[in-house]
This record gives structure tokens, C-alpha cells and sequence, in this order.
């Protein structure tokens, strides 16, 4: 289970990157979906990791900067598309 929390820590890394490049592949349908699924699988790997409690810190962690960006990116879109 490390290194599936390590693969994912590196994904939402990359999520991070694209976020700031304000990617439109992440901003799709299908990337918001895979973003959603990734935040997911972040919980359950939390939930999972036992032994190594760093790395249960940082996918805590790392998880709660995803769902805290997606959140900003629905308010973000809430108030471009309001705008005339």
C-alpha cells in the first residue's frame, strides 16, 4: 500500500501542475471525474496505511489540498459563468 500512497502523492502532484497551468484537460469532464476518483482512492489509501505515519500524514494531507481545490475551482467557475 506505500507505494500505491506514493503513486498517488506523485498524481496529485500533477494534478497541482495542471491546476496552475490551468489545463483544459483537467478541467474537462473527464478530468474532473478522474480528479474525483483520485480524492477517493486518497481516502481509502488513508484509511488503509497503517505503519508508516508520515506517509499517512501526507496522503492525508495532499488528499485534503485536492478537495480544497476543487472547491475553489467550482467557485471559481460559479462566478465566471455569473458574470455578464
Amino acid at each position: 500500500m506505500r507505494v500505491f500512497a506514493w503513486i498517488l502523492i506523485t498524481f496529485y502532484l500533477i494534478i497541482t501542475v495542471f491546476w496552475i497551468a490551468n489545463s483544459p484537460y483537467l478541467f474537462s469532464t473527464w478530468g474532473v471525474s478522474v480528479w474525483l476518483v483520485s480524492i477517493v482512492f486518497g481516502l481509502i489509501t488513508y484509511k488503509q496505511v497503517n505503519e508508516n505515519n508520515f506517509l499517512r500524514k501526507l496522503v492525508l494531507y495532499s488528499t485534503s489540498f485536492m478537495v480544497f481545490l476543487l472547491i475553489v475551482t467550482g467557485l471559481i467557475h460559479l462566478v465566471v459563468s455569473s458574470m455578464p
